[in-house]
């Protein structure tokens, strides 16, 4: 029997005739804020394009959405009852040389956000849920977070978001409660709340290691204090979370081997063992050849060229994305019961 997939729902002006995105837009996310009109110019030619992922308890969002002013008004708040909170996650393929930010929004309080583009993620979750994973929650309305906490949480989101077409369903529960341990570990002040969170912390940080030290294997002055500032660790910190792996400089090693194999096992591949070697930081060919003996149990020699790197497909695409309106309105109520 195939599993349900999460339910996902995709709204975009691009299928509505030339001059009715901004209606259709503005009538979508009317649930949640009002909408100034773009400059006399703009209506015809915008553009927007959302996707939500129901979770149960909460709902994620991805945004691309040309400049607009999105306000909530006391009246608005009054009329709708809304008591939610949204947290906006900026979208690092924008910027990526911008750290990323997390804007918390209490939507039972007036908010004002400036005309300007909307490229991003958001989380929204009941009032309840909120305050419990952040005591004081209300506190920091309108407050943007920055930092390696929001990072965590910005990858933890972003991951989620990629996987979720993939995703069964049944395990949405298991998403959600993972998402709120990240919320309360990032955003939370209570000390005891990130040590909930601790492993599922340490294992986004150690991806991020990780996809760091294998973009730059090939340089020479790969370092701790370098990959610790990319992170926006300590290095006490870096050095705690590499600890199983032996340290630091092991694990720089370790990956080094293991591309080192990879690139002898191509039969495309022509440079010398040792100019390979050399070019990933092994400067001493005696050094290279017993680290590489003791980590893989034979000789560089002894794998040239055996094929042994294969590709692995992607995981297919789970069928059931629905392209019609935008759910949130739909969703928020079901988040109220």
């Amino acid at each position: 029997m195939t599993a349900s997939p999460l339910p996902i729902a995709r709204f975009a002006t691009e299928t509505l005739p030339k001059g009715e995105g901004f209606a259709a837009w503005r009538e979508a996310v009317a649930g949640l804020y009002e909408v100034e009109p773009p400059p006399p110019s703009g209506p015809a030619g915008f553009s927007g394009v959302a996707t939500g992922i129901h979770l149960g308890p909460l709902v994620l969002g991805v945004m691309r959405v040309d400049a607009l002013a999105y306000h909530r008004s006391p009246a608005k708040i009054r009329a709708d009852g809304l008591d939610h909170f949204v947290l906006g996650l900026s979208d690092p393929g924008t910027a990526p040389s911008a750290a990323p930010t997390v804007l918390i929004q209490d939507l039972g309080q007036p908010l004002a956000l400036p005309m300007a583009p909307l490229n991003g993620a958001c989380i929204i979750l009941p009032r309840d849920v909120m305050v419990r994973l952040v005591p004081g929650a209300e506190a920091l309305h309108g407050v943007r977070v920055g930092g390696a906490m929001a990072q965590l949480l910005a990858d933890h989101t972003w991951s989620l978001i990629r996987a979720a077409p993939a995703l069964p369903a049944q395990q949405a529960p298991l998403f959600a409660r993972a998402t709120q341990q990240m919320i309360a570990a990032c955003l939370g002040p209570a000390r005891e709340r990130v040590a909930d969170a601790r492993p599922r912390i340490e294992a986004t940080l150690m991806v991020r290691a990780r996809r760091h030290i294998d973009a730059n294997l090939m340089v020479p002055g790969l370092s701790a204090a370098g990959i610790a500032a990319a992170l926006g660790l300590s290095r006490s910190a870096l050095y705690q979370l590499l600890a199983p792996f032996n340290g630091v400089a092991r694990y720089i090693q370790g990956r080094r081997l293991e591309r080192i194999h990879a690139l002898l096992a191509d039969p495309a591949e022509q440079r010398l063992i040792a100019e390979i070697a050399h070019d990933h930081g092994m400067t001493s060919e005696a050094h290279f050849s017993r680290a590489f003996r003791k980590r893989f149990g034979y000789a560089p020699r002894e794998i040239r060229g055996i094929g042994l790197a294969v590709p692995v497909a992607g995981r297919p695409v789970a069928p059931g994305t629905a392209t019609e309106r935008l759910a949130f309105p739909v969703w928020l109520e079901q988040l109220r019961d």
